[in-house]
């Protein structure tokens, strides 16, 4: 699912990935593929904003019959894929009745329940964190064992959905091997180009997360409930070799990392700066940091920031979210004072990393005039580029549910309709199709001020997309 007009983009799923590494390590053949990337030239308009991408229903089809697996599993990242998910699921079974279909992702961890009722090719799901208890599932599936006992599991029982206990987290992160991006068609990822940040410093990307978990508990994100507080760091020695292979063997030259939280264990990332250092390979955080981390020491906050420098880190982004503190305070539940997130700005450029900011307009209850004042704000930051977006109402979280249960939901809301360009909250006197237009408009003045204030440096950063778009396309997409 994507926009006629915006970036859509393509990257290999770390966790299809994960599954695949593990079954792998277990003896089985394993077969990974990205209908979306595979297809991507293949873009199919669903209305005059949205659009399908990826393969057709011959194309998938003949792939299962080439491969002819003995079970299928569909990851669920975002919840606007779910109806191709769906499409999936039904295409398997015309092609292979008897196959088993299995669900997993962090729509599937909220959603699996109302999912399989709703369709009958589905046949079980996995929620939240399973990469071992995947394998175990596949495993009893197939000998005929007790896979009803396997942690995480969802299965029909008559009429009913039974869902087991939570599985364990992965607490020792070093256990687990290295995604298996051999599964995956690589190249056709590099020759697209759209990784999670597209304006890359080189043609070759690969994403990479050191850590697991976020002891946070924004109230819009999914990150707690699928992974936890609990932060578990990968030993840096693991996500140092894991470079190195990527270096060698796809000619990797940048990395993106996606943790929620690179920044909090300070000691681990240093370490981890220590041993990247030699490789002379660009990276940056496109997930977000959060901005207070080590602000109370100033000294240790600008160390941090130059060994990050240092070891190539180019760009942070900050995940600042608004610029009102009592939204922040009591609706979002960030945890952060606005008022170091100048100091953490002047740190990151004093050690010459370009800062990148995300912000989220139209949360529930806000009004143009509090929208407003958000881009105020940022406008008065010195900061290289800006990524605004519409709050986006995921299921299974605390501020979805209070949207819901408040009637802030739009009165056409679709959960296959979430991306971050649609308006899917009621903003007071204002139509969805205005407030798109005002939070594209306010990413064109707060992108065109960035430019103006530093030419060189943004044309150096985003010159290619800005010849091929306008300063609109930083705003999130989905």
């Amino acid at each position: 699912m994507g926009l006629i007009q915006g970036i859509n983009r393509a990257q290999p799923g770390l966790g299809m990935m994960y599954l695949g590494a593990v079954l792998e390590s277990r003896g089985h053949e394993v077969f990974l593929r990205d209908c979306a990337a595979e297809g991507y030239e293949r873009q199919i308009p669903l209305d005059d904003r949205m659009m399908v991408i990826g393969e057709s229903d011959d194309q998938i089809e003949a792939y299962l019959r080439d491969v002819r697996p003995e079970f299928v599993g569909i990851t669920i990242l975002f919840s606007n894929l779910a109806p191709q998910a769906h499409r999936i699921a039904a295409l398997s079974k015309k092609m292979l009745p008897a196959v088993p279909v299995i669900i997993g992702g962090n729509h599937v961890s909220a959603k699996a329940e109302e999912m399989m009722q709703a369709d009958a090719h589905i046949d079980f799901a996995m929620a939240k964190e399973c990469d071992f208890t995947f394998a175990t599932f596949i495993e009893r599936l197939k000998s005929g064992g007790d896979f009803k006992s396997v942690p995480g599991a969802i299965y029909r029982e008559g009429a009913r959905i039974v869902r087991n206990r939570t599985a364990a987290i992965v607490s020792r992160m070093d256990d687990l091997p290295f995604p298996a991006r051999h599964l995956m068609n690589m190249e056709k990822y590099f020759r697209i180009g759209k990784f999670h940040n597209p304006f890359s410093k080189h043609p070759r990307v690969a994403n990479v997360m050191c850590s697991r978990g976020c002891p946070e508990k924004c109230t819009f994100c999914t990150t707690p409930e699928m992974w936890g507080s609990t932060i578990r760091w990968r030993s840096p020695r693991n996500v140092a070799d894991e470079i190195k292979h990527l270096i060698d063997d796809y000619g990797v030259g940048e990395i993106q990392f996606e943790d929620d939280t690179l920044t909090l264990n300070r000691v681990k990332l240093l370490e981890l700066c220590d041993l990247i250092e030699p490789f002379h390979i660009k990276w940056n955080t496109v997930n977000g940091i959060k901005v207070n981390y080590h602000s109370s020491d100033p000294a240790v906050q600008d160390h941090m920031f130059q060994r990050m420098a240092d070891a190539g880190c180019y760009q942070v982004c900050l995940a600042i979210e608004s610029g009102n503190q009592e939204l922040l305070d009591t609706l979002v539940r960030k945890n952060l004072n606005l008022s170091v997130v100048p100091q953490t700005i002047a740190a990151a450029k004093k050690a010459g990393i370009q800062v990148h900011s995300f912000f989220m307009v139209g949360f529930p209850g806000e009004t143009v005039e509090d929208m407003e004042s958000t881009v105020a704000y940022a406008e008065g930051l010195d900061l290289d580029s800006y990524s605004l977006s519409l709050y986006n109402p995921l299921p299974g979280t605390p501020l979805f549910d209070h949207a819901k249960r408040n009637g802030h939901l739009v009165d056409d809301f679709r959960e296959d309709r979430i991306l971050y360009a649609k308006s899917n909250i009621k903003i007071p006197g204002v139509a969805p199709e205005e407030v798109e237009r005002l939070v594209s408009e306010w990413n064109k003045r707060l992108n065109g001020k960035a430019l103006t204030k530093n030419p060189r440096g943004f044309e150096e950063h985003y010159g290619r997309f800005l010849r091929e778009n306008d300063v609109s396309i930083f705003q999130k997409n989905s």
